[in-house]
């Protein structure tokens, strides 16, 4: 009986040592560690196309969508958010072009980069975004346009490039076809306007009015006479034009 009480005494001690240990491990390991935070690296490099979908056993779809998830919550970690303006948008293209081949007909990435990422102040950011959506926008799939209508908003309005917006703008106009509104292939008078070439606005409007005929429906038609008569025209060539003295 004394041999199994002191058996059952000796186990107890070293349990009791054992917890002591990891105890004190606990506590130094609290007091190294306890000024450490997590660190963003901010965007990780793109894999290759093969690499991309390597550890998605060869499913696009579910690379794409793994990629997805990662890019939204990107900046946000350990409770510490970062703002667009400390991303690495050269690699933030990259990934939408990784993303464009993963899954062309998908909006989700276009989307997130036009009105999550298009949203930065830092303009000089804004390339990659604007060059990825002009590239989707150029798709035929319905209502692909849209995407490289805000190239050019992008490039118009928040980096005030009217070189690069009118290039985007002739784009959109290019591919206009029947069921697209009709101010998409008046964008580059839009722009001229802004750059100060009314007159070559004024011929393109005209131009657009003439080739459509009957075609065009009369609220566009009223739109393109008011866009001539109360945006381009000043006072004077506005009473002279015959145009402009018709109800609009």
């Amino acid at each position: 009986m004394a041999s199994s009480s002191a058996i059952k005494i000796g186990l107890r001690y070293r349990l009791y040592f054992l917890l002591f240990v990891f105890l004190s491990l606990n506590i130094l390991s609290w007091s190294y560690a306890r000024d450490f935070h997590a660190e963003w690296i901010n965007v990780p490099p793109a894999p290759g196309k093969i690499g991309s979908v390597f550890f998605a056993l060869g499913d696009k779809q579910l690379a794409y969508r793994s990629y997805g998830v990662m890019l939204q919550n990107l900046g946000d970690s350990a409770g510490d958010i970062k703002p667009l303006t400390s991303y690495n948008y050269d690699r933030l293209g990259k990934w939408f072009l990784l993303e464009d081949y993963l899954d062309p007909r998908s909006d989700f990435i276009p989307l997130l980069a036009a009105y999550y990422f298009g949203a930065t102040s830092k303009a000089e950011d804004l390339d990659p975004v604007i060059e990825y959506l002009a590239k989707v926008g150029r798709y035929s799939g319905e209502e692909k346009w849209r995407w490289l209508s805000h190239a050019v908003y992008l490039a118009r309005f928040q980096q005030e490039d009217h070189d690069k917006a009118l290039k985007h703008a002739y784009q959109l106009a290019s591919i206009y076809r029947p069921g697209m509104p009709l101010w998409t292939k008046q964008m580059p008078a839009f722009v001229m306007n802004d750059m100060g070439n009314k007159e070559a606005a004024i011929q393109l409007i005209l131009g657009i009015m003439a080739d459509s005929g009957t075609k065009i429906h009369p609220n566009e038609l009223n739109f393109m006479k008011y866009y001539i008569c109360d945006r381009l025209l000043d006072a004077e060539q506005k009473e002279a034009t015959e145009m402009c003295h018709d109800h609009y």
